[in-house]
């Protein structure tokens, strides 16, 4: 049985303990950075990096119980007033009912989506969209959102949120479902949204592991560059110092500390006499001179390999390839730039093709192939596709115009420059590996051997200007607005130096057979051996002592690394989902594909963990691996990523708030009808459902849900809508959509001819937009009123259900027709119908206006009460006649 957190915690080293305890008493698990700083330090005291240890506290039972993290239920109250954010008019307040269903509708273009995108940035979303100000008034100054939430019991709590700031953690609660996130339930492995709390702690702990891996992984490869930098040489074989070098390995078992480095390249008072008088003792002595041969031989070797290294990567032949790359790099350039201006000329910004828009399309494409394999070849651009900058849903023109792109991307001109570019930047980084060795480091080193003679010291010489020459060429060759001068030619140099190796080696083997031995000569020349190196080692200090630093932290990297590894984390996770998770979560994504008629496709639920995380997906269960999106149509998608959601925050029993944006597109009237059902069942769990829609017939069905529900699903009614005088989402609250009720239309236009009567001007531009307005309205609600009072609903627009029963009430006259006809001719006349030159009629009064909205109000009560009589009449035709007893 797996063990639970405290049984896995008190396995682990100290500061795990610590930062699971950090961990568990955060508000919402998310530990501040001063905690993230002190964790860090511990774990490289536990590495043994030496780093200052932070006091640190277990973690117990006490923590997971009365931690700070908020678990009671979440409501959202109200969004709004919004300050410069989407257009959105000022002064609005969407509020929302704590119990039951807030059903908001609002048609395209009306400001809904600008509320969706303010729940996303506050609540618990996997994608967060951009909150944007008014891109139409670049001074309308920093966006601001009034909201207003509550805490189980508490008082509501009101806050002036600026979305540049976190927001309060208490929200993270409230889960939110749209078009975006539906695409990432489908397409990809998505976090399991409730947890248990010990699940959820783990997790947190798993993620700040892999940060801090991140980073060491960074300083490691830092590091990396400076440790193959080969350390000074010159100095004598199997001497102290070269032993104590030799240890300056990362793999090594043990390093020098820095005392003892400091401590043999000091010579005291003493020594440094002792050298003197046993270099003036030795000067003739032939061990001595072949000791000084062999360091010469030593570094000589070094020079004739760094010699060799620059005359090959620095080479008259290496400059024409890179000149040649760079002229075909400005041709490449050149047709890129003509074939963009063909391709582009009408795109309404300029420059798209060009370097700049290239870096941005790059980052794009790289943003879409991370973690795909292999990598797509073309950025998505179907209509519909989420386009990877916006987020948004691709339109036609949009998809074109990304297809151009792609095909611009893809085509024999950008290949080629794309190819050129990529040529040059391997040959480019090439030379930027050759590297010279500093002067004064060569000099430093190579000055024993120049002193053995005068022809010694002009090599010296000559291979200093060797490498200034090389060093000149390096720069200019990377350097595309210079011209390289020539190689620098070190053929006769690179000769001589091959030749002295012989020399020198003939010169100590020959210094080495006339030497005479005794037991005290020999220990003269090993001492003077021995403090030489030393003093060699205090010119090299500085670099021997970095060296050291850069071990000593590459080992406590490694050290760090292993401490925050994650394997033991996932494996953990893994045994605690599986026990308390994943069984059930499998059962709730089933039952939520069989509630949205999915049970025709074969499904089949995963779980992982990956760096500590736990992660579910829902795949297709076919004979090869293929992504859901490439067989399942959008309307099956849509319901798929909704059973997703609704099975992963079914597992939460605090029944957490949700909030849906058009949850039904792309689905059939039948899976509409059962998106409802299941959201209203959600609201009578005692869940907060809010949601957004356009769709008229599901908002109906949503209603329809709701009454049968009755007390168990309470629903209140919002409309967002744009006004010409207020601007985009407006907020009525208790309202039905315009389209979907006659007496609040009566309502509404009968308030807009009372406006109207302060006008006495009938003939400017705005009244007569004013009046058409009306008329246009007034037009489309005789419409209406064919649906709901002729005919009695029978049959309804965006309602899918034929009501036979309500024929009982209905008769159609021929006043009635009459009556019809003629309003719904001054009406057309007077809204979207153009008149002829001879029929210039004049523009309708207030007045006007009135008589003709009363003509269909007095029909709609005349009719109701005709109505009435008719289903009276009608309901004696259901009985049999009665028959006369004899």
């Amino acid at each position: 049985m797996a063990k639970d957190l405290m049984g896995w915690a008190a396995e682990q080293p100290d500061w795990v303990k610590d930062s699971l305890r950090r961990i568990a008493v955060a508000a919402d698990h998310s530990i501040e950075q001063a905690d993230v700083d002190c964790i860090l330090d511990n774990v490289r005291a536990a590495a043994g990096a030496g780093s200052t240890v932070h006091p640190m506290t277990a973690i117990d039972a006490s923590h997971l119980g009365g931690g700070s993290r908020e678990a009671r239920r979440t409501v959202l109250a109200q969004l709004g007033p919004v300050q410069n954010i989407d257009r959105l008019a000022g002064g609005q307040k969407l509020r929302m009912a704590g119990v039951g269903i807030t059903l908001i509708y609002g048609e395209n273009g009306s400001g809904k989506s600008g509320y969706t995108r303010i729940a996303k940035r506050l609540c618990r979303s996997l994608t967060s969209d951009q909150l944007r100000g008014n891109v139409f008034d670049a001074g309308g100054g920093s966006m601001r959102v009034q909201v207003r939430y509550q805490v189980g019991d508490d008082a509501v709590t009101e806050i002036d949120w600026d979305p540049a700031t976190p927001p309060p953690s208490q929200l993270r609660q409230i889960s939110v479902f749209d078009s975006h996130n539906a695409r990432l339930y489908v397409d990809s492995g998505n976090r399991i949204a409730y947890l248990p709390r010990e699940l959820a702690i783990l997790e947190h702990h798993g993620e700040l592991c892999q940060r801090m891996a991140t980073r060491f992984s960074a300083d490691e490869k830092a590091l990396a560059l400076r440790l193959r930098i080969a350390l000074p040489a010159g100095y004598t074989p199997g001497s102290a110092v070269t032993l104590t070098l030799a240890k300056l390995d990362p793999k090594a078992p043990s390093l020098p500390t820095e005392d003892e480095i400091r401590s043999l390249s000091e010579l005291s008072e003493p020594e440094l006499a002792e050298l003197a008088r046993l270099e003036a003792e030795l000067v003739a002595d032939p061990v001595a001179l072949a000791a000084t041969r062999r360091r010469a031989i030593t570094v000589m070797k070094r020079v004739g390999e760094v010699l060799a290294t620059l005359r090959d990567g620095l080479s008259d032949r290496v400059g024409e390839i890179i000149a040649s790359a760079r002229r075909e790099l400005t041709q490449a350039v050149e047709a890129e730039r003509i074939a963009a201006t063909a391709s582009f000329t009408g795109e309404p910004i300029a420059n798209v093709g060009g370097e700049a828009w290239r870096v941005l399309f790059e980052a794009a494409r790289r943003f879409v192939a991370a973690g795909l394999e292999p990598a797509p070849a073309r950025l998505p651009e179907a209509t519909g596709d989420l386009c990877v900058l916006c987020l948004e849903p691709l339109t036609p023109t949009g998809s074109a115009r990304l297809a151009r792109f792609n095909d611009f991307v893809s085509g024999e001109a950008t290949k080629r420059a794309d190819g050129a570019r990529d040529a040059l930047k391997v040959l480019l980084a090439q030379v930027e590996h050759v590297k010279v060795p500093e002067a004064s480091v060569v000099e430093e080193t190579l000055a024993g051997y120049g002193q053995l003679d005068a022809t010694r010291a002009m090599t010296v010489a000559d291979i200093l200007k060797a490498l200034a020459g090389f060093e000149a060429r390096r720069a200019a060759l990377l350097d595309e607005t210079a011209t390289p001068a020539p190689a620098t030619d070190v053929t006769a140099l690179v000769e001589t130096v091959a030749a002295e190796l012989t020399r020198l080696e003939d010169e100590a083997a020959s210094l080495q057979r006339r030497a005479s031995h005794t037991e005290v000569l020999d220990a003269k020349r090993t001492r003077l051996a021995e403090l030489k190196d030393r003093a060699k080692l205090a010119n090299d200090l500085e670099t021997v002592l970095q060296r050291l630093r850069d071990v000593t932290e590459q080992r406590s990297l490694t050290g760090c690394q292993a401490q925050v590894a994650t394997r033991s984390i996932s494996t953990q996770i893994t045994a605690l989902r599986k026990h308390l998770v994943t069984e059930e979560l499998e059962r709730r994504i089933a039952e939520e594909i069989a509630a949205l008629d999915l049970t025709h496709l074969p499904f089949k639920v995963s779980d992982s963990s990956s760096g500590g995380k736990s992660l579910f997906s829902v795949g297709l269960h076919g004979a090869g691996a293929v992504k859901n999106n490439q067989v399942l149509s959008e309307g099956e998608q849509r319901a798929l990523a909704l059973a997703c959601f609704l099975a992963e925050i079914g597992g939460d029993d605090a029944r957490y708030g949700i909030i849906v944006d058009d949850p039904v597109s792309s689905l059939d009237h039948l899976r509409i009808r059962k998106v409802a059902h299941r959201l209203v069942a959600e609201a009578k769990k005692g869940r907060q459902v809010i949601i957004f829609t356009h769709n008229l017939v599901f908002f109906n069905e949503v209603v329809s849900e709701a009454a049968r529900a009755g007390d168990a699903a309470p629903l209140v009614k919002s409309v967002v809508a744009k006004t010409q005088s207020e601007g985009f989402g407006v907020i009525r609250e208790n309202r039905e959509p315009w389209v979907a009720d006659l007496n609040a239309r009566i309502d509404t236009l009968r308030t807009r001819a009372k406006e109207l009567k302060v006008v006495t001007d009938f003939d400017t531009d705005e009244y007569r937009r004013q009046a058409k307005d009306f008329y246009s309205d007034l037009r489309e609600s005789w419409e209406r009123a064919v649906e709901e009072v002729v005919f009695a609903k029978t049959v309804v627009r965006f309602v899918p259900d034929v009501m036979t029963g309500r024929l009982k009430e209905v008769t159609v006259t021929d006043d009635d027709y009459r009556t019809i006809f003629f309003a719904m001719k001054r009406a057309s006349e007077r809204s979207g119908h153009d008149m002829s030159a001879g029929r210039n009629l004049p523009q309708p009064s207030p007045d006007e206006m009135e008589a003709d909205l009363k003509v269909l109000d007095d029909f709609r009560i005349a009719l109701g009460k005709r109505r009435k009589a008719t289903c009276a009449a009608r309901s004696a035709l259901e009985n049999p006649v009665g028959a006369t007893l004899l």
